[in-house]
């Protein structure tokens, strides 16, 4: 039995020793995928960025060959990851109150629902073009015919998409960042072989 505390003495604080709940971790196919996801998206976006600045010619075409590709990779990737999540509910974190969780799952809606406008809006637009679709130089199905109308509609929605998304992306690291700061660190949750706290 410990001996009462003496006049002037510190009282240790109820819990205090206690280390706080380990996060939940993602499986590692959630992982894996949210990562390769994330690269396949910050390559989309660094080559879309550069396709603005080229000029006209055989290096322009490759890139918007090369864009289109990895668009189309990006949604089915994105589906894939669908699934995933479908099969394997991401766990809750109980370290943050309700408002915390409720917004981060509607941050994460609109993010999924970016990545699924972003590429399919590219698809429909390269669809009413009079150029065939390839997916790696394989000629694939096109939605649509030759029509500068539509086509114009869906490149606009593209990249107002696209905008949206690495608006998007950059609340979604400031989050990670204010949690580190916070001392609830949410990216271990994320990382490969770590633990988060």
């Amino acid at each position: 039995m410990s001996s009462p505390a003496l006049p002037g003495q510190d009282v240790p604080a109820a819990g205090a020793g206690v280390a706080p709940p380990a996060a939940p971790r993602y499986s590692g196919g959630a992982i894996a995928l949210h990562w390769l996801h994330a690269l396949l998206v910050l390559a989309l976006i660094g080559i879309g960025l550069a396709m603005g600045e080229m000029p006209k010619g055989a290096e322009r075409s490759a890139a918007i060959a090369l864009h289109k590709s990895l668009g189309l990779l990006a949604l089915a990737l994105l589906v894939l990851r669908l699934g995933w999540r479908l099969r394997h509910r991401p766990p809750a974190d109980v370290r943050l109150g309700t408002l915390e969780r409720k917004l981060a799952s509607l941050g994460h809606r609109a993010l999924y629902l970016l990545l699924l406008l972003t590429p399919l809006a590219g698809y429909l637009s390269s669809s009413f073009t009079p150029y065939p679709m390839r997916f790696f130089g394989i000629v694939i199905p096109k939605a649509g015919w030759p029509d500068e109308g539509w086509n114009a509609l869906f490149n606009a929605l593209h990249t107002g998409c696209a905008w949206t998304l690495i608006g998007l992306i950059a609340l979604h690291l400031g989050a990670v960042v204010l949690h580190a700061l916070s001392g609830r660190s949410v990216l271990g949750r994320m990382l490969p072989g770590r633990g988060g706290r």
